[in-house]
């Protein structure tokens, strides 16, 4: 089958969780489509990871730059879209892909996420959407914890607009990606077909990662591992250093945190370093990290969707305290794959469950390596895909 994939990052290097399920999809999937990658370039020297990208056929590339561009603002601020769809917005890979569209037997086009919409052209052959969280929750739970009260309503106005605009992708779309039941939930409700919503989670490439089974020593080491691109992950790491570190450090004095993560804010750096956490951005190989750590620390209280981080650590057999939003998505039970915290008191007595008793630590490491091979393999997770192409594109399997 043909298929022209439209995704707004650039699938390499593996730095995001978007980029690896990108890449992890479209790697396996290419063994059996042509498939086409048209995509955003955030700066001009991404160009030179096309080489990492030789299983699609083709690739097509436009220059995006930053979101906070004033083109990209102020068409947002006088135009019906909210400033994330604006800026996909671009007429010259509009013109490209139109272009494609005319010269190759295409069977469908798949966009990820679903907010590059509005670079498509029209468009006759079915298309699939997927989406990595519902946008607007996300934005909606930043924009109420926003510190600038004055500014709020603006912002509440663009996510407003961003409700609509999602919405209208799900119901324009021939079928909809999830990456968890709970975002399924929320589509079909809004769609008002079930049959037209898959879920596809996110997942772990199960041979990278060794699960390793380790005892804890006096000086424990904690990890917290995210893009800080995404204000989930520095609303996250704000929480973690001014709230739940503090704690942990007089609990178990000479321990350790260990952040990994690009594009950290200046302000939040310097909160970090002044908590005495030590910053890794420039990590290649995540894995490590995970073997050097004793507990991975997610206190996450914005999103949606699955964490990546989280799927990992699982795999890796480094056990995970996280809150219920953290988790949601995932097919875990507290105290069975991971253990949960919604306060600082409750996030601290999850770790002091892991230091203390070993017998626990291990039965919920082999529990979450389990859960990890059978439901977030790559290969499983391509293959769901692959129906949904298949069925979408009304071709038999």
């Amino acid at each position: 089958m043909k298929v022209l994939f439209v995704s707004a990052l650039l699938p390499y290097p593996l730095y995001s969780g978007g980029q690896v399920r990108i890449y992890n999809l479209l790697s396996r999937l290419s063994k059996h489509h042509e498939i086409t990658l048209v995509t955003f370039l955030r700066n001009l020297s991404e160009k030179q990871y096309e080489k990492d990208l030789s299983f699609c056929k083709k690739i097509i590339t436009a220059y995006r730059g930053s979101a906070w561009q004033a083109n990209y603002v102020i068409r947002s601020v006088l135009g019906i879209r909210p400033l994330l769809l604006s800026s996909y917005d671009l007429a010259e890979l509009r013109r490209k892909i139109a272009r494609e569209l005319e010269t190759g037997a295409y069977d469908l086009v798949h966009i990820e996420p679903w907010y590059v919409w509005p670079c498509l052209p029209k468009i006759a052959i079915p298309i699939v959407t997927a989406t990595h969280n519902i946008e607007y929750a996300v934005y909606t739970e930043y924009v109420r914890r926003f510190r600038f009260s004055l500014l709020r309503p603006g912002y509440y106005w663009d996510v407003l607009k961003l409700m609509f605009w999602e919405k209208y992708v799900w119901k324009k779309a021939r079928h909809v990606i999830a990456v968890s039941e709970d975002d399924a939930r929320v589509i079909r409700k809004s769609r008002r077909a079930a049959r037209s919503v898959t879920v596809v989670p996110n997942g772990v490439d199960v041979d990278s990662f060794r699960s390793v089974t380790k005892k804890i020593g006096d000086h424990p080491v904690f990890l917290f591992v995210g893009s800080f691109n995404w204000m989930q992950n520095r609303d996250a790491v704000s929480w973690l250093v001014t709230s739940i570190w503090p704690k942990i450090q007089k609990i178990y004095p000479g321990s350790t945190l260990r952040i990994v993560g690009r594009s950290m804010p200046d302000p939040l750096r310097k909160l970090v370093h002044d908590r005495q956490a030590i910053l890794l951005e420039e990590v290649t190989n995540i894995e490590e990290e995970f073997q050097k750590a004793d507990v991975l620390l997610a206190p996450i209280r914005i999103g949606g969707g699955t964490s990546f981080k989280i799927l990992e650590a699982m795999a890796s057999g480094l056990p995970v305290v996280t809150t219920t939003l953290g988790a949601t998505g995932l097919n875990v039970t507290h105290n069975k794959e991971l253990c949960i915290g919604n306060t600082e008191d409750e996030f601290i007595a999850a770790v002091a469950g892991f230091i203390k008793s070993p017998k626990k630590r291990n039965e919920i490491t082999i529990n979450a390596r389990k859960t990890i091979e059978r439901e977030y393999a790559w290969g499983t997770i391509a293959r769901a895909l692959d129906r949904v192409w298949y069925e979408t594109a009304k071709r038999i399997i």
